[in-house]
């Protein structure tokens, strides 16, 4: 996948998917031109900078300020990439001041507490920063501890068989476990959370992968592909889900579900379950479960999800949510505590909207629905949920998944709601990436 073959293929592609997207945008022409509030972006992820360039366009007068530390932008999509050999790290880095929309501040320090009732973030350094309206876009914070006997270090070290996507170190060790997988053999495992993941399917990728590469190399024979799955589906989705059982049943990958990794102990390769069985009884919901041990020889999971305790210790998560999500309403993208508060992309307390693609769709509605409120009126505009990302189910071939909150969604008949397709697979490996970094993030698709 190097040289000029590929990289002029990848231009093509992104320009087309760039122009096509492009021709569906809205200006709004000077009518937001009065808009001079000072709104604060924290987070300067794909959220935010989409939303800054957007509201830098739509919004001339007003003063934009990003809080965010960290100065690398990672195009996290290429992740899974690098796991399966297509990418390498050098792929997926940039340098985030190269992004920042021309006009707006950026504030290299992270929030350390939110005060809404005096619309004022404390930052790490002790300075603090008012508001008028605070966009939320600070992700989700990883929990590899949240799994006994791991630890992020585990994930990262390269002398290890435990690996991740989630982080770029372990994107590149998948990427070597794999191959080593390829010609060895053994048990790979792989585990999914029960809880809310940003791409749920992204471990699912590389199980699919890894059976791929097993056969390609010739030796599925000598290994045995395992997916524990912590929830009882397969795949939120039904279509999507039977689809996907279809694909493992077919291709002798083993799956489990309501299996939630527990713990780990590394130095007998052994990952221990916690299998589980929902149940009524005299009319009260309830819970059976068991510990069961399985050995492993590669072992790959996401790490457990969450929002962030600044949000809860500010009031703005839901009440019970132990987890710290921004509580937002689904459809505006408001804050169901405070009006001038809006949340966009993997904080907001959903578990729909979790992709790159959802945000494609929240950064239009959410600029529209801050005007809206900052001018007194109500959001006018509705997130549905939209959310899509090309499953790679081998070497050539991914479904294009797309569902909202009705269920599938699919936008375009040419991918099919549930087909493997080699166009699928052109997508996801040439055309999101120019789309995100010269469509997105310059608020042009």
């Amino acid at each position: 996948m190097k040289g000029l073959q590929r990289r002029d293929a990848l231009k093509l592609m992104g320009a087309a998917g760039l122009a096509a997207s492009m021709s569906g945008c809205s200006v709004t022409g000077g009518e937001n031109d009065d808009i001079n509030s000072k709104i604060v972006i924290m987070g300067a992820g794909l959220s935010g900078i989409a939303l800054a360039a957007k509201l830098r366009r739509d919004m001339p007068n007003a003063k934009v300020i990003l809080v965010d530390k960290d100065e690398k932008f990672y195009y996290q999509p290429g992740f899974t990439l690098i796991a399966v050999g297509i990418y390498e790290a050098s792929d997926v880095v940039y340098e985030k001041a190269d992004y920042i929309p021309q006009g707006a501040e950026w504030i290299r320090k992270n929030v350390s507490q939110i005060k809404p009732e005096a619309n004022l973030l404390v930052l790490d350094d002790g300075s603090e920063l008012g508001y008028d309206y605070l966009i939320v876009a600070s992700g989700v914070e990883y929990d590899f501890e949240a799994v006994k006997g791991l630890s992020l270090e585990d994930i990262n070290d390269t002398s290890g068989n435990i690996s991740s996507v989630y982080t770029l170190q372990g994107a590149v060790k998948s990427n070597e476990l794999m191959k080593k997988f390829s010609q060895n053999g053994g048990a790979a495992v792989f585990c999914d959370q029960k809880t809310p993941m940003k791409c749920s399917g992204a471990n699912k990728k590389v199980t699919c992968m890894s059976e791929d590469r097993l056969r390609l190399a010739g030796n599925r024979d000598k290994g045995s592909v395992n997916l524990y799955v912590g929830g009882g589906k397969l795949f939120g989705d039904p279509t999507y889900a039977a689809a996907m059982t279809q694909i493992m049943i077919k291709r002798k990958i083993k799956f489990n579900l309501r299996h939630q990794i527990v713990a780990v102990d590394k130095s007998s390769n052994t990952a221990t379950f916690e299998f589980w069985t929902a149940y009524r009884q005299n009319g009260e919901d309830k819970i059976a479960s068991e510990l069961i041990d399985v050995k492993y020889d590669w072992l790959h999971l996401p790490p457990k999800q969450k929002g962030s305790e600044i949000l809860a210790r500010a009031g703005l998560t839901k009440e019970g949510d132990k987890l710290n999500f921004l509580a937002v309403d689904k459809y505006s993208l408001q804050s169901t505590k405070f009006k001038n508060i809006f949340g966009i992309g993997d904080i907001c307390g959903f578990a729909a909207g979790k992709t790159g693609a959802s945000v494609r769709k929240m950064y239009p509605i959410l600029a529209k629905n801050l005007a809206d409120t900052i001018k007194g009126r109500e959001p006018s505009e509705k997130f549905t949920g939209y959310t899509a990302c090309p499953f790679i189910t081998k070497y050539g071939k991914a479904i294009m998944v797309e569902f909202d909150w009705e269920g599938t969604a699919p936008t375009l008949e040419c991918f099919g709601a549930t087909r493997e397709s080699y166009m699928s697979w052109l997508v996801k490996i040439y055309g999101f990436k120019p789309m995100v970094m010269n469509g997105m993030l310059k608020a042009l698709a």
